[in-house]
């Protein structure tokens, strides 16, 4: 199971929409402001991602809970959108390159053909798996925006802020 924080956007009658941050390895690097791959991620990383899951649970707007997936899917979209493109490229390229024996730039063309194909396959597959998406919501997690403060008697008291 992959799990992951999200952030309940909004209440439905047959469940809630939650929106996620996608969460780099520069984050954490303490050169990720001078690196060049650091740069990169911060502004090529979408700023939230948002999904529809069905659930009874009473939600409100802005709780946070603990959703996961299964490792299976992940696995599954990652082949599609890496894999699937490039053995099409290479398989279409080969097939013009020994079978017409066609130039270079047919070969090039050919190979384009195929990557795009393949992306195109991935998208659709991947449209469709996003509509069969198990996900499950973990937790509820606990407010954090209470505060506990101590009195001047050492006992803890909380105060909303």
């Amino acid at each position: 199971m992959i799990e992951q924080i999200a952030t309940v956007l909004a209440v439905e009658s047959d469940g809630v929409w939650l929106g996620t941050t996608p969460v780099t390895t520069c984050n954490s690097c303490h050169a990720s402001d001078d690196c060049g791959t650091g740069i990169v991620a911060k502004t090529m990383t979408p700023r939230q991602n948002r999904f529809f899951v069905t659930t009874e649970l009473p939600l409100l707007p802005g709780e946070q809970v603990k959703v996961a997936t299964a490792g299976q899917q992940l696995v599954t979209a990652a082949l599609l959108v890496y894999l699937l493109p490039l053995v099409l490229m290479m398989s279409s390229a080969l097939l013009v390159h020994l079978g017409w024996q066609a130039a270079e730039g047919w070969v090039m063309l050919a190979a384009a053909v195929g990557a795009g194909t393949g992306l195109l396959i991935a998208r659709y597959y991947g449209a469709t798996m996003a509509n069969q998406q198990q996900l499950s919501i973990l937790a509820v997690l606990p407010d954090i925006s209470v505060q506990q403060q101590y009195s001047a008697s050492g006992e803890p008291s909380t105060k909303n802020t």
